[in-house]
């Protein structure tokens, strides 16, 4: 097994998560030219909208030139869960909702307080900080990174505007049209948690008038 990293230079930190994946595939496939241009091979992604990526009818500049540089493989994308891919899921999945955020997706150095207020999260937080004070054996699925409370890897987001940001952010997707509402909320369940979420992206992606 192989593996092929690269640090975002401040323009491509402010990337959305779509485009960091899709990216992603391309500098792989770069990388690797040598050994794939004259095979056919599977693709695999967590992100769920990559695999439509040869179907959008309207693409920028960006992912047009991206797109015609595909087309010189042969191969099929194809969704594996994070779940399932758990190395490359344990590598990355935090330092990519760490750089999201910070590239000003939403703001996050507020949310350490607001866990401590929050109905959902407030006894959560404090039985993952102080396990030796609180009982947390129902919450082993959490833990605390950077002062930022995770589920399963999914970054826990308190009741707040940020929700609205975070969905409205995934909905868009970087791509001149949006994305329909299953993956929507493919986009948002993929890197962040709370209750009613499926709800709430219903709600926003029905008010959306593009």
């Amino acid at each position: 097994m192989t593996y092929f990293s690269e640090k975002l230079n401040e323009a491509k930190k402010k990337y959305s998560s779509y485009d960091k994946e899709f990216y992603a595939v391309v500098q792989a496939l770069k990388k690797w030219r040598h050994y794939l241009l004259q095979k056919e091979f599977v693709l695999y992604s967590d992100n769920h909208a990559l695999q439509f990526v040869n179907n959008q009818l309207k693409l920028n500049q960006k992912h047009a030139k991206w797109v015609e540089f595909l087309q010189s493989f042969t191969f099929v994308i194809k969704h594996t869960s994070g779940k399932l891919n758990k190395v490359v899921d344990a590598l990355s999945r935090v330092n990519l909702i760490m750089q999201e955020l910070q590239a000003g997706v939403v703001g996050f150095e507020e949310m350490v307080d607001m866990y401590k207020e929050d109905t959902k999260f407030k006894e959560i937080y404090a039985a993952v900080k102080n396990p030796a004070v609180h009982n947390r054996s129902q919450w082993l699925d959490y833990l605390i990174q950077g002062g930022l409370l995770f589920k399963s890897n999914k970054l826990c987001i308190p009741k707040c505007s940020m929700m609205e940001n975070i969905i409205k952010e995934k909905h868009s997707g970087g791509l001149p049209g949006h994305f329909r509402q299953d993956m929507t909320f493919s986009q948002v369940n993929s890197f962040y948690y709370w209750p009613k979420m499926q709800t709430d992206t219903k709600r926003f992606v029905e008010k959306c008038r593009i």
